[in-house]
């Protein structure tokens, strides 16, 4: 296949090997995660951490400048992340899996971010500067459908497979597998797609390139309002950074049921203490205890997705309870109706399959983020930033507002969740659209590719630490006072964003360009 002046046969897939494992590493790996059993704040601080690489890649960017050839580095990297992604595959069912696959992504992660050096700068040496502009789109919607590939099939793929075998470890280790042969495919398919042909960035000495980094990364913290700006770098996804993280475990955990008294009577209000308290840790019960909880809380106990008579349900429970001297009513598996005194608070998440997960956030979300961050690109084209700072900004951190009502109210319509997410997605993809274009005005400048990777480089810090400590914020605060937290964290980036100075009119298209 020759292709070496066809860049429609290499560019598409090319940029596609980037999005994909980036999607994998980030993103499924959380719901992965969830669904076999990890707690938040073990998959809050984890899977943060996978951040670092594209932390650091400013770093070691400069290596793969003076080593080899980009299409040797891009090659090599989407072999070992192929490689990677089946090994988690098959180390999914042993009893280690979780400490041995976050080894496996940590090694995946340091290639995807080498792989996005590498063919970011093959695609610069390769293609002149006509064609550059051209395929720009083309690159970007690729990656786009690389998200949704992740974000949304794949989701989709495991969710099937649950239901198919009833056993979710069977069903990830499948899907991962699965995504292992389609990366190797890609790789393949890129190694007689692509130009054999290009510039070796490393012939220069090394010397001289070891001394224009350290002075190219010297004069990024000599820029004017430098402390500011990494603040608000820092701090601008702060509350982002944590619902991120949380928002899957929050859609996929069970809606619980805790019993609250309504009445005055004291043996009722004794009842409802050890039913909340003892039963819902696995204490051991009295007969006594026992007497008194079927004596004083007549409810009406129903196992879900079981049709039995309400009176069997009640025996068996009994017996168990008896039989075992401790209760094990699991409240992700019980329905509680109201009666009497009693009434029932609804807690936890909003109990949604994994198949829902890839078909909002992959199919509906993606297509509201994307959206959004078209309008805000035109937005910002037409009036400049100073205009769309702010409004972009709120449009970006009030739909916060949407998690914490279902946390608090969980409706029972999937709409309602359909409808929070759609919005979150478009405001983040609008509200965004400002701060990458804050971020290109800081870069400007000499060394403006250099400065804008370190700049990305802060941005990916603000949010791997936040992120780390995220499922410990929600465990303790519960879903509903961690939305809340989130929505609060915005507040710091909103403040120091109006303190920043850039030309009234930057980003604005001139009439030339119109």
């Amino acid at each position: 296949m020759k292709t070496d002046n066809k860049p429609w046969f290499w560019i598409p897939l090319l940029n596609f090997a980037s999005g994909l494992p980036y999607a994998v590493i980030i993103s499924v790996s959380v719901i992965m995660y969830k669904k076999l059993g990890i707690s938040n704040k073990d998959i809050g601080l984890y899977t943060s951490l996978l951040y670092l690489p594209w932390v650091i890649k400013p770093l070691w960017s400069p290596f793969i400048e003076l080593f080899g050839t980009k299409r040797k580095w891009f090659l090599s990297m989407q072999l070992l992340i192929s490689i990677a992604f089946l090994l988690v595959g098959f180390t999914i069912p042993t009893s280690v899996f979780f400490m041995m696959t976050l080894a496996i992504f940590w090694v995946a992660a340091f290639a995807s971010a080498s792989n996005d050096i590498a063919s970011d700068g093959f695609y610069l040496l390769v293609l002149p500067e006509d064609q550059q502009s051209f395929f720009i789109g083309i690159r970007s919607t690729f990656y786009r459908l690389a998200m949704l590939a992740g974000n949304g099939l794949i989701v989709l793929l495991a969710g099937y497979l649950e239901h198919k075998y009833g056993d979710n470890t069977k069903a990830w280790s499948y899907t991962m597998i699965a995504v292992g042969l389609l990366m190797t495919f890609i790789t393949v398919y890129n190694f007689f797609s692509t130009p054999k042909t290009e510039i070796n960035a490393g012939e220069k000495p090394i010397d001289t390139n070891k001394q224009s980094f350290a002075s190219i990364f010297a004069s990024f913290f000599r820029k004017k309002q430098i402390i500011l700006v990494l603040s608000f770098i820092l701090l601008f996804r702060l509350g982002e950074s944590q619902l991120i993280k949380m928002l899957t475990p929050f859609l996929v955990d069970p809606i619980k049921y805790e019993l609250v008294e309504t009445g005055s009577d004291e043996s009722q209000a004794k009842a409802l203490e050890i039913y909340n308290s003892k039963v819902k840790n696995g204490e051991k019960l009295s007969d006594s205890e026992l007497q008194l909880l079927y004596s004083k809380l007549p409810i009406l106990v129903e196992m879900r997705n079981q049709k039995k008579p309400l009176t069997e349900v009640e025996n068996k429970d009994k017996a168990e309870y008896k039989n075992a001297n401790k209760a094990r009513i699991d409240f992700v598996d019980l329905l509680i109706v109201n009666k009497g005194n009693q009434k029932t608070i609804k807690k936890g998440g909003m109990g949604l399959e994994t198949e829902d997960i890839g078909l909002i956030y992959g199919t509906f979300g993606l297509i509201a983020l994307t959206l959004g961050g078209i309008l805000g690109g035109i937005a910002i084209s037409k009036q400049g930033l100073t205009k769309w700072m702010l409004p972009m900004i709120l449009t970006m951190h009030l739909p916060i507002i949407g998690f914490i009502l279902l946390a608090y109210f969980h409706p029972a319509s999937i709409y309602y969740i359909y409808a929070v997410v759609i919005i979150e997605q478009f405001g983040y993809g609008f509200g965004f659209a400002a701060f990458m274009m804050y971020l290109i005005y800081v870069a400007e400048g000499e060394s403006k590719t250099a400065h804008y990777a370190l700049a990305t480089g802060f941005m990916a810090m603000g949010m791997m630490l936040p992120g780390m400590a995220s499922g410990y914020i929600q465990e303790y605060l519960g879903y509903g006072n961690f939305f809340i937290w989130v929505f609060l964290a915005t507040i710091p980036g909103i403040i120091l964003s109006r303190f920043l100075i850039f030309p009234k009119d930057f980003g604005k298209k001139s009439e030339e360009e119109v």
